[in-house]
């Protein structure tokens, strides 16, 4: 588990470190200094001719530190100082005090060649304006130098909180980090911005952490090992969970398949697709591994006994992939959430019928956990698309608390919130994934995992970070361009892989 902050998170964890801990400024900002320097001097022979571009405030600190350890390495090193606060921080008056004393070259304008590396230490992670004037017109200078590109912290310019670019901001091949990753870097124009994102450890101390609890926090392969179900010998096809998948009306039969067929991958036991009887023969044809309950949308009783019986069934319930939102639909969603008291993902047109009547997952008994995009967020909760990608956090944490559900908000970063002060981010997956199908595959891991005996909560967030990485699996094979749904499928083999879950 990786915490990912904020700005003024990082400004807390800062703060506490040094004035309450005691670790004194100077040692944080030397270390912040050697991490970047350390990368350029991997990847850079001394000689390379670098610019360092600060400003007066700490950022600007731990530039004046890195010209200096590449000027005493051989590096050819030019600073430009913009110079445009009002006040200077206490730790770049100390780096400029000793930066003149060594004679540190200053330049009074910037130009666009002959440069190797180019070093952004104007802004870090404080910056909550847009850049107008001398400040603009530097970054916009030295964006326009063909030369390898390296950012202090966070690219100056990104909001370290929505990743949005404030008038314009620096854009980065690399970005060195400290502590933590920051949230801006992975939302919006953050996330191009920043380029290749390295987090280095300067010796933030862990109580400080602790102290300030950061909000959010993600998963990556390093947790599997620790997080995916273990697999005993002595175990049979129902150790591992019944999924009933209530999902598919005419034509939709595809929904139903790629949620089954994720499911079976992700290593439950037994999966029961309840569908329309117009999509018996496709099912039967491509996925005969489930089993089969059909119904006749018009047949009421029909339907109620189909639904009945999977429920009866089933330990975990997917509803809603490709169901349609007739009236046959509105019943079943009615009566599965009304009669259900295990875990229910719900999916698709399953939270377009409830958005109709919220009061449908306040009297249920059952473990909900819904997986809404933006669009049917907006529907649940009658915000405004945009609202919600700004504040994703807030919405998904009030709305998972106010309800009393699980809510795994889809987006390029997906948040997952139980209505907790703390929620897991996903930094897993690529645009390759935007594509149909792709929340139905989701659907399909997540339950089942949940069909192996995870609570729900577990199952969400891991589930989305596996998905994540099943759509990079499937764009290696494919290209981001050319992966679909089924690709994704295919790709939970390969996640899966490894003997570290599995006796």
């Amino acid at each position: 588990m990786k915490y990912i902050v904020s700005g003024k998170e990082m400004a807390k964890i800062d703060d506490y470190t040094i004035n309450v801990i005691g670790l004194p400024q100077m040692v944080l900002m030397e270390r912040a200094a050697l991490s970047v320097y350390n990368f350029i001097y991997e990847k850079f022979p001394n000689k390379s001719k670098v610019l360092v571009v600060v400003e007066s405030g700490n950022n600007g600190g731990d530039g004046l530190a890195v010209a200096r350890m590449l000027n005493n390495t051989g590096y050819d090193v030019d600073i430009y100082w913009v110079d445009e606060l009002s006040a200077k921080s206490e730790g770049f008056n100390a780096q400029l005090d000793i930066a003149r004393k060594l004679n540190l070259k200053f330049i009074d304008e910037i130009v666009n060649y002959g440069y190797d590396v180019v070093v952004d230490g104007m802004f870090g992670v404080g910056l909550n304006r847009a850049l107008t004037g001398e400040h603009a017109e530097a970054i916009k200078q030295i964006n326009d130098i063909d030369a390898y590109k390296v950012a202090i912290d966070i690219p100056s310019g990104i909001d370290s909180y929505t990743g949005f670019v404030l008038g314009v901001a620096f854009k980065a091949d690399t970005t060195i980090t400290f502590g933590f990753s920051k949230l801006g870097m992975l939302m919006g124009m953050g996330f191009e911005y920043s380029g290749k994102v390295i987090v280095a450890d300067i010796g933030f101390p862990h109580q400080a952490v602790d102290f300030i609890e950061p909000r959010l926090y993600t998963y990556d392969e390093t947790d599997l090992e620790e997080k995916i179900p273990y697999r005993r010998s002595d175990t049979h096809k129902g150790s591992y969970g019944k999924i009933g998948v209530i999902a598919g009306s005419k034509n939709m039969a595809g929904a139903a398949m790629f949620a089954a067929e994720s499911a079976y991958r992700m290593g439950c036991g037994l999966v029961k697709i309840c569908t329309v009887e117009a999509n018996r023969e496709i099912i039967q044809t491509k996925l005969p591994e489930a089993v089969l309950t059909t119904y006749n949308p018009e047949d009421k009783s029909d339907v109620r006994e189909a639904i009945k019986s999977t429920m009866a069934w089933s330990d975990v319930i997917i509803l809603g992939p490709g169901l349609g939102t007739d009236q046959c639909a509105k019943y079943v969603v009615e009566k599965v959430l009304k009669n259900y008291d295990k875990t229910i993902i719900l999916d698709a047109d399953g939270l377009n019928v409830v958005s109709e009547d919220i009061t449908l997952l306040d009297e249920s008994k059952a473990d909900i956990i819904i997986t809404p995009h933006l669009l049917e967020m907006s529907r649940l909760t009658g915000d405004k698309v945009g609202d919600i990608k700004e504040n994703k956090y807030d919405i998904a944490r009030d709305f998972a608390k106010e309800h009393g559900v699980i809510v795994v908000l889809k987006d390029a970063r997906t948040i997952v919130s139980n209505g907790e002060q703390q929620a897991y981010i996903n930094i897993t997956g690529n645009n390759g994934m935007a594509t149909g199908g792709s929340g139905d595959v989701l659907a399909g891991i997540i339950a089942g995992l949940s069909g192996q005996d995870l609570d729900a909560f577990e199952a969400a967030k891991l589930g989305v970070c596996m998905h994540g990485m099943a759509g990079q699996e499937a764009a290696i094979s494919r290209g981001r361009y050319s992966m679909i749904a089924s690709d994704i499928v295919r790709s939970i083999t390969k996640v899966l892989e490894g003997d570290y879950y599995v006796n």
